[in-house]
């Protein structure tokens, strides 16, 4: 029976499955800031994104996920709530293509579970103590404050995507091993943030059309993720002529990496998600994703299983302050 330093079976195992599971709910933070961004399309007319020069749009994305573990006749549970504060500067648009620049203002986390409570916010005074503490803490400072730069056309598709060099800087010092080429590195970053957004497609959508995209989401020690998405127009929201809905269904499934010490298979996986887009001002305004996946894993002789249930809102504001 393996046993971690705190004497509880398993708890070793679970820490290092959390470690794992927590920096790709990271990583998904910084993909899901586009997550949103250039989606759908109206039946009247096919919907664009608007931009203007100086334009300045604030998103606050919240995301609440529950973890569990069955292990050794064992069952681990932890809870873990992040909230992103972050805004769009829009620098410049020429032919239709805005030259603009992405920053995370604030990051606030909170996770409870059995190796122990972490809570932190990047505002706060004083930095946060013990294991979990250690281990994401620097992780999400390295990304406050830090400027990606990029260039979205009015259909949504990116460009020219630009990670700044002290950022990967910092993220290799807070993390060398999530930097030796996996999500964190230079390339990792790009990578999450190109393939979030989805191109608009030319023509208009009628009610009940659907439209497809596919990602794939590098997992350190476990493989290739491909998320491959499905949209379909909903239509008008009855309450707002202004917003139009779009609905999301996403399939998911696990490419295992060759030299991975770790069985994984995903049991089951369900992901629904409701978009609202204002087709008088280009604008994403809410958006919310529900994921349910379980999945089998066998490591060091060990067999798992792993539960996760998120859910994902991302909301403009209003008041050109972020919520």
């Amino acid at each position: 029976m393996m046993r971690s330093i705190t004497g509880k079976p398993g708890a070793g195992l679970f820490t290092r499955v959390l470690a794992t599971w927590s920096r790709i709910g990271l990583a998904l933070v910084v993909s899901s800031l586009f997550a949103g961004a250039g989606r759908p399309a109206s039946g009247d007319d096919a919907l664009r994104w608007k931009f203007k020069d100086g334009d300045n749009l604030k998103y606050t994305m919240v995301q609440e996920t529950t973890q569990g573990l069955k292990a050794m006749g064992q069952e681990f549970k932890t809870n873990l709530i992040q909230t992103v504060d972050l805004h769009w500067s829009v620098k410049s648009v020429k032919d239709g293509v805005a030259d603009m620049s992405q920053t995370i203002d604030r990051v606030q986390m909170k996770v409870d579970g059995p190796g122990g409570g972490f809570v932190y916010d990047s505002q706060a005074t004083k930095a946060p103590e013990g294991p979990i503490a250690n281990m994401l803490a620097p992780l999400l400072k390295t990304l406050v404050g830090a400027e990606f730069s990029l260039k979205m056309n009015s259909r949504g598709e990116l460009s020219d995507i630009k990670v700044p060099p002290k950022l990967v800087e910092s993220l290799r010092q807070a993390s060398p091993a999530a930097t030796a080429g996996g999500m964190f590195s230079e390339d990792g970053l790009k990578n999450l943030i190109g393939q979030s957004s989805l191109a608009l497609p030319e023509a208009a959508l009628e009610p009940g059309k659907t439209w497809e995209n596919s990602s794939r989401l590098p997992v350190p020690m476990l493989g290739i993720m491909v998320m491959d998405k499905t949209y379909t127009y909903v239509g008008p929201d009855p309450k707002d002529a202004a917003l139009v809905k779009i609905g999301l269904d996403t399939k998911v499934k696990l490419e295992p990496a060759a030299d991975s010490n770790v069985a994984v298979k995903i049991t089951s996986h369900q992901g629904k998600g409701d978009f609202a887009f204002n087709k008088n001002t280009g604008r994403m305004e809410t958006s919310r994703v529900d994921d349910q996946m379980k999945m089998s894993l066998s490591v060091m002789g060990q067999d798992l299983e792993q539960t996760s249930s998120s859910i994902t809102t991302m909301t403009l504001s209003k008041d050109g302050a972020a919520k």
